[in-house]
Parts: C-alpha cells; sequence; structure tokens
C-alpha cells in the first residue's frame, strides 16, 4: 500500500472533511477523492461513509484502522530513522492539547521549535480530556500536552502544578476573602466546565463531596469567565486561564489547596519518531523541565 495513499486516508478521516484534508495535503478535492476511489478499488470495500456533515471510516475501515495507523507510524520513523543517521531533523509530528495550553503554551514553544527545526512539519489538534486520551489511544496524535488524570497509564513528564481557583465578580461578599472553602459557595449559582472537555474540575468537586448549584455550563473557559464578570455565577478553573482574566473576576485560591498536573504524556518514550522526541525535548527546555 502507497504510503502517500495511506496518508491521504488518515487525514481525511482524523480531518472528517474531504475539502480540509485536501488542503492540508496539497491536493484538489477531487484528487483526493479520487485517492480514496483508488484505495476502495485496491481493498475490495469501501473506506469512508460521506454526508452533509464530513466523513467517516465505514465498519469495514475501522475493523483495519489500527493496522493502518501502525503501518503509517512505523514507515514515519523507518524515514526519519534513515534522515537521522545521515544527520537530518525531518519528519513530522502530531500535538494533541488542551485549549488553555494551545493558548498560553504553544506560541513560544511552536517559536522554539520551527526555529530549530524547520525541516520538521508539526500540526496541533485541540480538544478536551476525552478527544485526546481516545486520539493518542488510536495513534492519532504521537504525544499530548495535557492534564494528568487518576490512574494513569501512558509515560508522563510533569511540567507544571496548576493550582485550581475559585472565581467571583469582584462585587461578591466572598471576593474580599484571600482565600475560601468549597462550601462557601453552597447555593451559589455555580457555572459548570464541561465534564467531557475537562475532568479535573469535577473530580476536585466529588472528592471534596462538594455538590454546587449549577445553573450553566461551558466548555470554554474564557465564556465562564465572561459569565462571571457579568454577576451571572461563581465557578473553579484552573489558573492557567486566570493570567488573563477579563474585567470584574476576582480568583480566589481555595482552602485546602487544589491543583492539576500539567505535562506531556505518550504511549511509549522510547517508541516516540524522532522528530516527536525532538519536539518533545524541544518543549521540556521552553518550559524549564530538566
Amino acid at each position: 500500500m502507497d504510503h502517500n495513499k495511506r496518508n491521504a486516508l488518515l487525514t481525511a478521516i482524523d480531518v472528517g472533511n474531504m475539502t480540509r484534508a485536501a488542503e492540508q495535503l496539497g491536493y484538489t478535492q477531487s484528487g483526493l477523492s479520487y485517492i480514496i476511489k483508488t484505495l476502495e478499488a485496491e481493498f475490495g470495500f469501501p473506506l469512508l461513509v460521506r454526508s452533509r456533515s464530513g466523513v467517516r471510516p465505514t465498519a469495514d475501515c475501522m475493523r483495519i484502522l489500527p493496522i493502518l495507523r501502525d503501518l503509517h507510524h512505523k514507515s514515519q520513523m523507518l524515514e526519519q530513522e534513515v534522515a537521522d543517521i545521515r544527520g537530518l531533523a525531518v519528519g513530522a509530528v502530531s500535538v494533541g492539547v488542551f485549549p488553555c495550553i494551545s493558548r498560553f503554551w504553544m506560541p513560544t514553544i511552536l517559536r522554539n521549535f520551527t526555529t530549530r527545526y524547520p525541516g520538521i512539519t508539526l500540526s496541533i489538534r485541540e480538544s478536551g480530556q476525552e478527544d485526546l486520551d481516545q486520539w493518542l489511544r488510536d495513534g492519532s496524535v504521537d504525544l499530548l500536552l495535557y492534564s494528568r488524570q487518576p490512574n494513569y497509564t501512558h509515560q508522563w513528564i510533569q511540567f507544571m502544578q496548576d493550582d485550581l481557583c475559585a472565581v467571583v465578580p469582584e462585587g461578591h461578599p466572598l471576593a474580599p476573602c484571600r482565600e475560601i472553602a468549597l462550601d462557601q459557595l453552597t447555593g451559589e449559582p455555580f457555572i459548570m466546565e464541561d465534564g467531557a472537555h475537562d475532568h479535573d474540575i469535577p473530580r476536585l468537586l466529588k472528592d471534596s463531596g462538594f455538590h454546587p448549584n449549577v445553573c450553566w455550563s461551558s466548555k470554554d473557559e474564557l465564556a465562564i469567565l465572561n459569565m462571571v464578570a457579568a454577576g451571572l455565577g461563581v465557578s473553579v478553573l484552573p489558573g492557567l486561564y486566570l493570567q488573563d482574566m477579563p474585567p470584574g473576576v476576582k480568583a480566589l485560591p481555595l482552602v485546602p489547596r487544589a491543583y492539576r498536573q500539567l505535562g506531556a504524556a505518550m504511549l511509549s518514550l522510547e517508541e516516540l519518531s524522532p522528530a516527536a522526541r525532538r519536539f518533545l525535548d524541544s518543549a521540556k527546555t521552553t518550559m524549564g523541565v530538566l
């Protein structure tokens, strides 16, 4: 099976849209469709289900998808190892990240990495906890930058501890406090971060036995901060987002202190491609991780 055809199919599946996949690969949409049709002819069965909302793998394609991803990964590793032996830094790396990491960490990480390794293509995919975990398991990304969860099975390199803080409107009776306990938020209208997007806040509330009066929810932390600023309620958010709060919001440390661990996750450090290892090392250097 041709490497370029396999890459075209996997890109179409990962992007979920033929037009965007074609743009990403440098093909016309008709050119990409032709490649997929030739693959379907080779295999003898349909590979993609097409609809107005995009494309997705057929049931038969799902059966062979893990093998295709493994072949693609091994092929990339071979090309990069050969180039590495010849002293060339080339290849492609796909990284899954939290939106907050994309906003606050990635500009500096990307600048440093692309300056040092212009021959390596880097793609960034943003989403929440559940999507990122799935992408790492199915091999559609090489590594993740996100938060570590209990009973974690992947290899992990910690970058920092990120405090979890209460946020209240500036005019709220609790705003003058230097720190607060969760039970002081009992009965307050609470704006909850979407549980599929973030596991850290729901786990903190559950472990603390705190049952918030949830009136609103969102997967966008910046939207939550603006809702707090508008006086719609209170919330608990990661400290990373509180570096750039809108006016009208007060952040308060929790008692007892609560935090999440942010860092890099991968299935196997030893099996990372040379390009992925270079990205990881560059990210660690940028973040001051020894």
